[in-house]
This record gives C-alpha cells, sequence and structure tokens, in this order.
C-alpha cells in the first residue's frame, strides 16, 4: 500500500514511533504497516481488542462508556488509542472501532460505520466514517482511512 510508504517514511523523519489498537481491523491495520521495509524502525506494538471485556481489560476502556455508548463510538475509540499510548508510550497510536456488518447491528448502528482516533501529542482526533461496501470492504477502508489520517496529521 502506498499510504502505508509514506506513513513510515515520515514516521522516520520525525524520528516518531506509532502502536495500534484494533476492534474492526482485527490486526490489519498493524500489518499493513509491518509490510513495508523497514518498519521496525517506527512501529512498537498493536493490540487486537475484538471484543468489550478486552477493551477493558488491556486498554482500560471504561465498561459504564462502553455500556452506554457501545464499542461502536467516538468515545471507545478515544479511549483505545489513549490506553495503547499509555500501554506502548508511542508517540502516535491510531485506534479503529466500528461495525463492518452484514446489516445493521443489534442496536441499529448501520453497517459501515467507523470511528478512528488518533493520538498525539496528549490530543485526539476522532474521525466517524460511513464506509459502503460488504465486510472485508469496509476493513480495508477503514485501514486506509487510519493510515492516511496519521500521515496527514505527520505533513502538517
Amino acid at each position: 500500500m502506498e499510504n502505508a510508504e509514506k506513513l513510515v517514511k515520515l514516521l522516520k523523519e520525525q524520528g516518531l514511533h506509532i502502536s495500534t489498537a484494533e476492534s474492526l481491523t482485527g490486526g490489519m491495520l498493524a500489518s499493513c504497516i509491518v509490510d513495508v521495509s523497514g518498519a521496525s524502525e517506527v512501529f512498537e506494538e498493536g493490540y487486537v481488542t475484538y471484543s468489550d471485556a478486552v477493551k477493558h481489560k488491556v486498554l482500560g476502556v471504561n465498561k459504564a462508556d462502553l455500556e452506554k455508548y457501545t464499542a461502536v463510538s467516538s468515545v471507545v475509540a478515544a479511549q483505545m488509542a489513549e490506553g495503547t499510548a499509555k500501554l506502548s508510550g508511542s508517540d502516535i497510536t491510531v485506534a479503529t472501532t466500528g461495525y463492518a456488518g452484514p446489516g445493521a447491528a443489534e442496536d441499529g448502528t448501520p453497517a459501515g460505520t467507523v470511528y478512528i482516533c488518533v493520538y498525539y501529542n496528549g490530543t485526539q482526533d476522532v474521525r466517524k466514517y460511513c464506509f459502503e461496501g460488504n465486510r472485508n470492504e469496509v476493513r480495508q477502508k477503514s485501514v486506509q482511512e487510519a493510515v492516511k489520517l496519521v500521515c496527514g496529521l505527520l505533513e502538517m
């Protein structure tokens, strides 16, 4: 992936390290980054926290927030990214959470609803997306958008 190569290059140039927390993407984001030669210089660690219990146990996502807002929310995406920053000590962390489908979730959340959060310099940038496509297409689009989001941040 062209953008992943750009991401690794930007991270190297700026002397930064990145870690990931993934629910919806199930490790695809971390895999996308480490597919790039030289990623070992900038990639620290990745967490796949698919269940709510693991989001809480590993990343410290608040149980009450998981119940109130569900895992598919900006609140949870932000807590995932911040929890990853605390665990890893990385300069930048990226979290992905969402609902890939098929069909709407039990709570009515439409398939393709995705939240991506980038945590950098103590600030969070959480974005909501509504992607079209089947499960795998939604997941792939989420990874592409997450990489693009971090690249945009690093180019500022």
